[in-house]
Formats: structure tokens, C-alpha cells, sequence
């Protein structure tokens, strides 16, 4: 997985804490409205993600927990849904279940081309993606979608994940 995407969740859990009296502090002040857990995808990332079937698309929840994942994101990732409690989420998953590491897209360095991230896939091989985060503030929802230069090795080989994945 990306370096950066596990950083921030990282960060995310370490700056919300449970005060004493119940409420939800970022850190060491009230939080504003209200910072939502649990499986509730919202329809902008829902429709989003329906429209991208071909690629490798994920939405987490605030604190990185996996809401919903494309076909080819399960491909190179795993099947982060069909879990449950810690499982879902992706911080957890990386560091606690080896297989995570080994078997799934992890990023191995930047590429030549400018903005080319390089991963490697235990099945795919390396991989050159572009990938690009998309936040949406009011459900405190991201939206991880990877990306290859058409006609590349990379893009031929998510066509051939997407396909399978059908």
C-alpha cells in the first residue's frame, strides 16, 4: 500500500481521542459536529465508484476503514468488505496480517515519468500508477483511485484484472 495513505490514517486515529466525559476530541479540542464510523458510504463516493469499474478504487472512512471497493481494487488489495472489526481497516490489516504485505499492491518507489508511483504486485509484477486521493469534507469519506498511462504495460495489465474481476 501507499506510504503516504498509511501515514495519514496513522495520524487520523492518533488525533482523535475519547475524552472522559464521551465526546470526541481532535487534539485535546471538541470536535465539530459529529466524526462518523461504520459501513455508511456516501452517495457522491457511492456514485463515483460506480462509474469506475475498470479501476482500482477504494473509499475509507476518516480513520481508514474500508467502506467499498471496486473489483480490480480487490484484486490488488484483498477484500477489506467482507471483514470485520479491525480487519476492515486498512492500518490494522498492514500491520498486523502479513499476507497484507506480501501478496498485495505495495509501493516500491516513484517511476521515471512525473507523477508515476512504481508498486509491486505478487502476481501482476511491477506496476507504474498514477494515484490520485479525492477527499469529500461533509462525509469525511476518501477516495483512492489508481490510474495507469493508457496503452503501458500497467494499463494493459489492470484491463486484464478488470476483466478477470468481471
Amino acid at each position: 500500500m501507499d506510504r503516504e495513505v498509511l501515514a495519514h490514517f496513522l495520524r487520523a486515529r492518533h488525533d482523535v481521542v475519547a475524552a472522559p466525559d464521551g465526546d470526541l476530541h481532535l487534539g485535546g479540542r471538541p470536535a465539530q459536529g459529529r466524526i462518523r464510523s461504520g459501513d455508511h458510504v456516501g452517495p457522491v463516493m457511492t456514485c463515483i465508484v460506480e462509474r469506475l469499474p475498470d479501476y482500482p478504487a477504494m473509499v475509507f472512512s476518516r480513520f481508514g476503514e474500508v467502506l467499498l471497493q471496486t473489483r480490480p481494487a480487490v484484486a490488488l488489495f484483498g477484500d477489506y468488505t467482507r471483514c470485520g472489526g479491525s480487519s476492515r481497516y486498512l492500518v490494522d490489516r498492514w500491520f498486523t496480517d502479513p499476507a497484507a504485505r506480501e501478496r498485495y499492491l505495495v509501493e516500491v518507489g516513484v517511476a521515471h515519468h512525473h507523477h508515476l508511483r512504481r508498486y509491486r504486485h505478487a502476481e501482476l509484477g511491477v506496476l507504474e500508477l498514477y494515484r490520485q486521493l479525492l477527499v469529500d469534507p461533509v462525509e469525511c469519506q476518501m477516495l483512492l483511485v489508481f490510474t495507469a498511462v493508457p496503452g503501458s504495460p500497467s494499463d494493459e495489465k489492470l484491463r486484464l484484472l478488470a476483466a478477470a474481476g468481471a
